[in-house]
């Protein structure tokens, strides 16, 4: 209801019309490593989920060495971060937010996708995730559970009708390629979209120096302008 009083553009049933037949809904059971790096993004570098739905439960931390399920991290500052817009008038303002989901709780993450369909009324949030090195042996490991709800890659992702391109994109985080750089039309295909950001993400990646990995910046990527 919130969302949809923030945009009048697209109708309040696109996502279920565009999600209830999909057979495109997948969970990885994902195990990251221990790590001994002390960087923000350590065990999942910064990124917006690129597609439709994320559903995420709460994380599991074991030791690697043994297999024993651990209460958690041992480290307070281990886990996922979000980075929010604030809402002041500086528009590249960003709040970097921990958050924890209940073991019992599912978590509900919104892709770019939505972002692009609602014409910016639901906006995908960057986040990563920081491992944990507070253990002398660096025996912690990360089990994450999560499933991604997606349309079939032909669906083609069009902003609604009156909504400018500008309205969906908002100000990038600058330490996610720009999704209007991988969105290169209106109405490109889902498929098409995530083939782009996958080479848009290595790209991203490769161009930045080890001695650059704390350091904000574009990576060498530009969004131009486009006027439709």
């Amino acid at each position: 209801q919130s969302s949809q009083s923030q945009s009048s553009f697209y109708p309040p049933t696109l996502l279920h019309d565009a999600l209830q037949e999909t057979e495109k809904a997948k969970g990885r059971l994902l195990y990251y490593f221990p790590t001994s790096s002390e960087k923000d993004d350590s065990w999942i570098g910064w990124h917006a989920d690129s597609g439709f739905l994320t559903a995420l439960a709460g994380d599991m931390y074991i030791n690697h060495e043994t297999g024993e399920e651990l209460l958690d991290s041992g480290d307070p500052h281990a886990g996922l971060y979000v980075a929010t817009a604030n809402n002041t008038k500086d528009e590249t303002a960003y709040q970097i937010i921990k958050v924890d989901i209940p073991f019992d709780c599912v978590a509900v993450q919104v892709g770019e996708c939505v972002q692009l369909v609602t014409g910016g009324a639901l906006v995908a949030t960057p986040h990563c995730v920081r491992g944990s090195t507070v253990t002398n042996d660096n025996t912690v490991a990360r089990i994450s559970l999560p499933c991604f709800i997606d349309t079939p890659p032909t669906f083609p992702l069009s902003l609604p009708k009156g909504c400018h391109r500008k309205d969906a994109l908002h100000t990038a985080y600058d330490r996610v390629p720009p999704l209007g750089v991988r969105w290169t039309h209106d109405g490109m295909t889902f498929g098409d979209f995530l083939a782009k950001t996958f080479a848009t993400y290595y790209e991203w990646s490769s161009s930045t120096s080890d001695d650059n990995d704390n350091k904000t910046g574009d990576g060498g990527i530009e969004e131009k302008d486009v006027v439709e």
